[in-house]
């Protein structure tokens, strides 16, 4: 609960998402197929221990075949485009809550991580090592206007809560609102500004927010997303770039401080 009411909480400009209302639609006598589907699915998924490319190509298929079955089936095949998004959205919040200690690496227990898991635990311990070794960067120091900083602070706080609201969430979808939201965070900030109304702006604001931020499982959460989010619009894909893009500025902040 506490989930579905934070989500439905936060800032975004998409449809609104109703979680409870998909389950009404799926527990209907002409969904059962697709409720059938489903159970299948998740019992074969954790029958077994399976790499992070396994469990990828299985969900890939997953999320091919489940959608095609649903436009075969009332309700969901009557349904308007918006409605049968938030249909999809539904299912990928029920699976992925269903395997999120299958498929989040910091979730997932030790004796079952393989190496891609282990290898985003140690890009998270260097994010980690890297804001407790650069405590004092400041605004200057990561190519942000101090004026544009200091300006915009509020906007850059808050920016910096939504990143940080992506560890309180399972659902991919749920995720990527946190990320939506700081970022149309910061490009309202750049409009805002008389000085400072470039594109060119966003980035190092981006990387100077997510270091105020210091997202506890930052590529965690990056590589739990590409692996498994439903969402794959233009502007989901181009901020999921612009923060990879950030994580790796911090990552490789010893690199750029021995020039």
């Amino acid at each position: 609960m506490e989930e579905r009411d934070s989500e439905e909480s936060t800032r975004t400009r998409a449809s609104k998402f109703d979680f409870q209302l998909f389950l009404q639609q799926l527990r209907s006598k002409k969904a059962d197929p697709v409720l059938r589907y489903i159970k299948s699915f998740l019992k074969n998924f954790t029958q077994r221990s399976f790499t992070v490319d396994e469990q990828v190509k299985i969900f890939d298929d997953f999320e091919e075949f489940i959608f095609a079955r649903m436009a075969e089936y009332e309700p969901f095949s009557t349904m308007d485009e918006v409605s049968f998004e938030n249909a999809k959205a539904g299912v990928e919040k029920l699976v992925m809550t269903k395997l999120f200690e299958l498929t989040y690496s910091p979730a997932i227990p030790k004796a079952k991580l393989d190496e891609s898991h282990m290898e985003d635990l140690r890009l998270d311990k260097i994010l980690q090592d890297n804001y407790a070794k650069y405590p004092d960067l400041t605004a200057k120091d990561l190519d942000v206007d101090e004026t544009l900083a200091s300006q915009g602070h509020q906007f850059i706080d808050m920016a910096a809560g939504e990143l940080n609201k992506m560890n309180q969430f399972k659902a991919p979808r749920a995720k990527i609102i946190c990320l939506l939201n700081a970022c149309k965070l910061l490009f309202q900030l750049i409009k805002s500004s008389e000085q400072h109304q470039n594109a060119d702006e966003f980035l190092p604001l981006l990387v100077y927010t997510t270091w105020k931020a210091k997202v506890k499982h930052l590529y965690s959460d990056l590589h739990y997303l590409e692996r498994f989010s439903f969402i794959k619009t233009s502007e989901t894909q181009y901020y999921l770039v612009s923060l990879s893009a950030a994580a790796e500025y911090i990552r490789n902040l010893d690199n750029l401080h021995s020039k």
